[in-house]
This record gives C-alpha cells, structure tokens and sequence, in this order.
C-alpha cells in the first residue's frame, strides 16, 4: 500500500460512532475529494453489517454494535491496524478518540493530520445528565488529554462558534454542515383552512434535543387539531430514554416512534422531512447548543420545508430573510396553541434561500485546504 495505485493520493478519513456512510465524513468530505480524481479514499465508520465497497471508495467498520463496551476497546486497534496497512498521505480523524494513535504514528508513517472536529466534546458533557460529577471530570480530562495531542496540521471547524470556543485549535477552516445538494423551489406556502398536520423529529434522539418538550408542546396541539400526526425518526442512543419516550406515547396513536439505538440512514431522515409539513427542532437553551447552526436548518431551508424552532437569535436571523421558520417556546405547554396558531398566519418561503446554505459553497475551499497540505 505504500505504493499509490494510480499515482492518486491515499487519504483515510476515520471514525469511531459515526456511520462509515456519514452525511458528513462521506458524503461531503470523502465524495468532495473524490470528485478532483487526486485521490484514493479509505474510510472508517460505525457499520452493523460488512461495508461493500465502490469505485474510488474502501470502506471499514470500526464498530458493529454500537452498545458494545469491547467493540469500543476494539476500535483503536482496527484503526491502528488499517492505517498501518493503508499508509495514507492524508490522515482526517473525525472524532477526539483517534487523536493520539494518529499523533503518535504521523513521523513514521509520514502523513499529514486534519481533525474534523464536529463537537465541542467538553462542553456537550454538561448535555448529559446521566453522568455523575465524577465521571464528567474523568471524561473531560480524557478529551483535554486526545485533543492537546502535537502534530495537528489542520483542525476543520464544523461551527463558526467554536472558533471563539475553541482558540487553541490552530491553525483552522470553517466548514460548516451545509445541504448537500440543490435548493428545490416550494414558492410561498401557507396553512390557510388546513386541520391536520405532519410534524417531524429527526435525527440524535437526546434529553437535550427538547423531545420531550416536544411531545408534550404537541399532545398539547392536539386539542385544537385532533388529526395530527407526530413522527419522530432518529437515532437513540441512551436506552433510559428510549424508555421514556415509549411511556410518554403510550397512549397517543398520532405519535409514531421509529427510534433506533443504531444511527439511521440520512436518506431515512430526509425522506421523513420532506413529508411533513413542519420540521420541529426544539432544543432547549443551553451554552452548548445555542451558538450552533444544527445541520437541519440548512436541510429543511433547501427542502422548502418550515421549521418550527426553539427561540434563539442566530436561528431566527438565519431564516428572517425567506421566512423559513417560525419560533415557539417547546417549554412551555401552556401557549402551544397560541403560539402554533400565529405562526400559522405566517406564509413561509416568500422568497428563495441563498446559495449560501448549500455545501457547494464550502467545498472548494475544503479541497484547496486538503490539496495546500500536500504541496
């Protein structure tokens, strides 16, 4: 492997949780990269079954149960195992379990090394609260100790507000979870005389994602529009809360569950936004969250599909100028149908979102930041 087939560049792009076909590891990354023709990609991601591979494309599991405590030990010597053998030119590590293997083996392997970095891991610890103190000084002190790993040439930002949350990673490119894809025209919609409607969750199932704000927000509406219907379509991870979720609906059918302790394929989540007539994101106020732009803001924008969001600044100024979204208070169960109500009035899409939102517009200079690192 030494020896690049083709005379095309080795890059291995390297998760742990994600999926090995991740929205953003694959589709974006990977398949950017592959569209100059410059390079041979090898990935590795969260794969329950083995991956098939596809031209210009090798693909690894790095786990196959994702509850699997061994499976989680076992990660770091099969990513030791595939870098050794691929020897890549370009080491982009998505996630900070990976960080120190990969610092450790950059001067005898000689690759040059990006990290990804897709959360801010300590702060999101305070989202948990199943962790006791102890265990989140424990968990903190180990991403402190990956992350603070020497011979990082490039830290890819997937949030602006991490540049201020983050200072030491330097040096660094923004590159934002934009849509990947093309803006499809809805023109102005509006809700006049309609009774029912299709609300959606999608995506990481958590206590700090407002699911359950959200479902009481919605048994809530259901007073005034009886007929509606509820879908939450996403990846659960803490089995408590899976629990939780199934105790609250028991009892009401327009609630449909399809929550999984395995990530769902995007194409999945997709599919369930574009069948409904508003996207609810209700996460709560948290320092964490708040300065973040959630990938389905750029996904429902492009889509044509309204959203329905917890109060917040950036948000709201993010949709101002097409009308994309309407804020409601999930927290507060009381003004559910008032609130629903006036936004309703509200004829969303009056104009075509911006360019701006899509991931086309990112990637040109990912691929000029991969391409400087070689030269």
């Amino acid at each position: 492997m030494s020896q690049i087939q083709g005379q095309k560049v080795s890059v291995l792009i390297a998760s742990t949780l994600k999926p090995v076909k991740d929205v953003r590891a694959y589709s974006k990354l990977a398949r950017s990269l592959g569209e100059t023709n410059k390079y041979r990609l090898f990935i590795i991601g969260f794969s329950p079954k083995k991956p098939k591979t596809e031209p210009g494309f090798r693909f690894f599991s790095s786990m196959s149960h994702f509850d699997s405590k061994l499976d989680r030990v076992l990660v770091q010597g099969r990513f030791l195992l595939r870098l050794l053998w691929i020897r890549p030119k370009i080491l982009i590590c998505c996630t900070f379990e990976l960080i120190p293997i990969a610092a450790f083996f950059k001067p005898l392997i000689g690759y040059q090394l990006v990290y990804d970095v897709q959360e801010n891991y300590l702060a999101n610890l305070d989202l948990n609260p199943a962790l006791s103190f102890d265990a989140k000084q424990k968990a903190g002190r180990l991403i402190q100790k990956c992350e603070s790993a020497q011979g990082i040439d490039l830290y890819l930002l997937a949030e602006k507000c991490y540049v201020k949350e983050m200072p030491e990673k330097q040096p660094f490119l923004i590159i934002e979870n934009k849509y990947q894809g093309e803006i499809r025209q809805k023109g102005p919609i509006q809700f006049v005389g309609k009774n029912d409607y299709k609300f959606c969750i999608t995506g990481t199932i958590t206590p700090a994602f407002g699911t359950l704000d959200a479902i009481l927000w919605f048994i809530e509406i259901l007073k005034s529009f009886p007929t509606s219907k509820l879908e939450i379509l996403g990846h659960c991870p803490v089995d408590s809360f899976r629990k939780k979720l199934v105790e609250v609906t028991l009892d009401f059918p327009q609630v449909s569950l399809r929550i999984n302790p395995n990530p769902i394929p995007h194409q999945e989540l997709i599919d369930c936004l574009g069948a409904s007539d508003f996207a609810l994101l209700p996460y709560q106020s948290h320092p964490a969250i708040n300065g973040k732009m959630p990938t389905k803001l750029y996904e429902c924008a492009a889509l044509g599909i309204p959203v329905l969001i917890s109060p917040n600044p950036i948000w709201e100024e993010f949709f101002a100028d097409f009308a994309g979204g309407y804020s409601v208070d999930f927290s507060n169960p009381d003004t559910a149908i008032a609130q629903f109500k006036e936004g309703l009035k509200q004829t969303f899409f009056t104009s075509t979102p911006p360019e701006s939102i899509l991931w086309k517009t990112e990637k040109a200079h990912f691929q000029k930041a991969i391409q400087n690192l070689l030269y």
